[in-house]
Parts: structure tokens; sequence; C-alpha cells
């Protein structure tokens, strides 16, 4: 046998060493990829839990269920775009008309409206027994510096109770004498500036060939209170009746009676037709939008209906927008019915309470954007706004709106839920034959004199 050198003998362990070496490491590098792969698997696998865990459908509830309100058209762009921008979020939107719409929501806060994460309603009063039933999630954490910044100076004052903000504004109204031109022309009267022009002139639009002089609605009792309501801010002012509808004053005024016996003379002289509890508040504005009504007594949210309603046949140039008629030596006329007082809430209730306040601050101001933009409302926010496509019956109630002073919201808003029905059921009575003026100032003493 040959002796092996000692060279030869190192060479080879050198080469079994290397060999070894290059097998962990091999080994190592391996389990080193199948860690990482590992790693990235649980993290996938968390990350797909944690997304599905975000997924979220928020119920929101809303009153604009007529497909040609302009209103129910910006929500439903508002929500395209906020989806588009929180792809976890689902919007599922339920809606109804006004007054079934007040009856359903009461219905479901008498329990825990778990059907409900936000929806539309009304401050002041409305929102109060709410408030007091501790059903309303308060949006002060919510609210950024950033927001703040943004919220117009003295338009939160309906949605705040017990020093806590629930809600931010959308747009404010105004309530607006809106007539046709063209009819007072054809019945040889005037545009009325006082009652006594606006007696005058129903008479006169009574006599022309199926027009009816004022669409009232009265159906709906918030249209007919609307009436009701523009002729008590002339009798009895601004000031007083915001005493009372706060509960700084009773319910005594004498104009409250008059302005009660001038909704029964107007219906006397044929003003609001023959039947006006047979007709509700979308029959009256497509009475007037069809040139089948002389005037409407309406929100500014009415104008943009006026120019986009796509059965209107009326000449939106005739329209013109008018204050409410003055009674000489009462009232003030720097006075108007309207503010901020529409809002989106969030139902304490709900299940994702940080996702609900988010949407409920963006649709707020999104709704107050786009309401201003499109001639619906006023924005409650101080941002940049378009002014290019206001329409210019919009524009004229602006300038109405910038020579006002004192607003009154509607009674129905600011009254607490049981003298607010009462108001809207009793003022109803006096769209009938045979109304009893005194029994209708009865019975709201002994609804809001508590």
């Amino acid at each position: 046998m040959k002796k092996v050198s000692k060279k030869l003998i190192a060479l080879l362990l050198v080469g079994v060493l290397t060999m070894s070496m290059a097998a962990c490491g091999n080994k190592e590098k391996e389990a080193a990829t199948n860690d990482t792969t590992n790693e990235a698997a649980t993290d996938d696998a968390a990350k797909t839990e944690d997304d599905a865990a975000e997924a979220v459908t928020l119920n929101v509830w809303h009153q604009w269920s007529n497909d040609t309100n302009e209103l129910k058209k910006i929500y439903d762009q508002a929500v395209a775009d906020y989806i588009a921008e929180n792809p976890n979020v689902t919007i599922n939107t339920q809606t109804l008309d006004t007054e079934a719409y007040k009856t359903k929501i009461s219905a479901e806060f008498a329990g825990n409206a778990s059907g409900i994460d936000v929806f539309y309603y009304w401050g002041a009063g409305m929102a109060k027994k709410l408030v007091n039933a501790d059903k309303l999630l308060p949006l002060d954490d919510y609210l950024t510096d950033d927001v703040k910044a943004k919220i117009l100076p003295g338009s939160t004052s309906a949605f705040e109770y017990g020093g806590k903000t629930y809600s931010v504004p959308m747009f404010s109204w105004f309530m607006t004498l809106y007539a046709n031109k063209e009819l007072f022309e054809k019945a040889g009267a005037a545009l009325p500036t006082t009652y006594d022009e606006l007696l005058d002139a129903c008479k006169k639009l009574s006599a022309l060939d199926g027009v009816t002089p004022i669409a009232a609605g009265a159906k709906d009792g918030w249209n007919a209170a609307f009436i009701y309501q523009a002729l008590a801010l002339r009798e009895v002012g601004g000031s007083n009746i915001n005493a009372m509808l706060s509960g700084e004053k009773p319910f005594e005024d004498q104009g409250y009676t008059d302005a009660a016996n001038k909704v029964v003379e107007l219906y006397n002289a044929g003003a609001f037709g023959k039947n006006p509890l047979e007709t509700g508040n979308d029959d009256a504005n497509s009475s007037f939008i069809s040139g089948n009504a002389a005037m409407r007594i309406m929100g500014s949210w009415f104008a943009n209906q006026v120019y986009t309603d796509a059965t209107a046949t009326i000449n939106p140039e005739n329209v013109v927008a008018l204050k409410i008629p003055m009674i000489p030596g009462k009232g003030n006329e720097t006075d108007y019915a309207g503010g901020f007082i529409e809002s989106f809430w969030v139902n304490k209730n709900t299940k994702y309470a940080d996702e609900a306040a988010k949407f409920a601050i963006y649709i707020n101001e999104k709704m107050g954007k786009a309401a201003y933009e499109t001639g619906t409302g006023f924005c409650g926010w101080d941002v940049e706004l378009d002014e290019s496509k206001l329409n210019p019956l919009f524009v004229q109630i602006k300038g109405l709106l910038g020579e006002s002073v004192e607003g009154v919201l509607a009674w129905d808003t600011s009254l607490e839920s049981n003298p607010a029905t009462i108001h809207n059921e009793q003022v109803q009575t006096l769209f009938a034959p045979n109304a009893d003026v005194d029994a209708f100032i009865e019975e709201h003493k002994g609804a809001i004199n508590q």
C-alpha cells in the first residue's frame, strides 16, 4: 500500500469540510426561506382577517324619497363618492316621504333603532326628545380642529344640547312666496307685498279657469303650518315667536288669533281651492310647476325644482321669489322663517360609532356644499363654493336672505314632540269649512303653555 502524503490528506480534509459547510449553509438558507414564506403567509392571513373585520355596513335613513328631488340626487352622488374613498364601507339607504318618515323614526327610537346607524332629522325641539332619551351619539370627540374651522359660526345652535354637539349643519332654508307672474298678469293682480294685496290677488286669481291661487298641500300638516306660520310671523314678530317656541313666553299674543283668522279668510276667498286637505306636498309642488297654481309658500329648496323637475311645464323665467307679505303696523320686515335645522345624526346604539360619526360629518358637509351649488339651500360650511350654476330664482332668494336678520325655525322642529304634533294637526282644521279659531287657540295654549 502506497503511503499517502500529508499534503494530500490535508487537501481531502479541506474538501470534506467545505462540502459540509455548504450543505449546512443550504439547509440554513432553506430554513430561512421557509420561515420568511411562513411569516408572509401569516401576515397575509392576518391582513385578510383585518380587512374582513373592517368591512362595515351603515344603515342610513333620510326623507328624500322622490326621485325628482334634487337633494336625493345630491345625496346619492355624495354616497357614491364616499364609497369610492372608503371601499370597506357599504351604505344601505332607506327612504320614506316626510310625514311617514317622522312616524317611522319615532317608532324605531321608541326601541333602540337597531336598524339605523345614521339618519336625517331636525334639530332644536325635535331632536331634543332623542337627546333626553340618550338615543344620540355626541360628535364632539370627532370634531377635529380642521372640521371646526370649516363650520360657519352660529350654524350649530340647533344641534347643541347640554354643552355637547350632536350634529353639524348641512344647509339653511328660507321661507319664500313663489309667484307665477304670468298668471298674475292674466288675472290683473299685483304681486303682493302686504296681506291685503295677497287677499285681493287670491280673489282675482280664483276667477281664472283651472287656477288655484295658492297651492297649499294641506294634507301634509307641515305644509298647512307653513302658511299659518308665515302669517303669524308678520302678526307677532320673530323675536316674540322665538321666545314662545323656547318657552320664555306663553302662547297668548293676539297676533296668533289674528293669523288664524287670516288663514280662514283666505280659505273662504278660495285661495286654496275647493279641497286643500285632499292634496299633499308633492301634489302642491306639481300644481305650481305645471302652471295650475299661482303661488306656493315653501322653503328655498323648491327653487331648484322649478328649474330641474322633468315634469315641469312652467317657464322658470315667469317665477319670482317674494318675501312673506307684511301686515302694516305689525311685525318686522327683516324677520324671516328659516335657518339651520336639518342634519344627519348618529344613533348611539350603532355598532360602528367611529365609522358612523365620520360618515355623518362627511355627508353633512357634502350636502351643504352641493345644496348651495345647485341652488337648493345655503351652505353651513366655510368651503370653496361654485356659484356659476346658481339659478336666477335662487339668486333672488339669496338676496332676500341677505336683507333678513332674525330667523324663526319651523314650529314643528322647534317645539317638542307633543305640542309640535298638535300644532300641525290643529292648523289643518283652518283649511276646512266652519273652522273654529277659538278651539284652535285653546288647543295650542293647552299644548304649549305648560
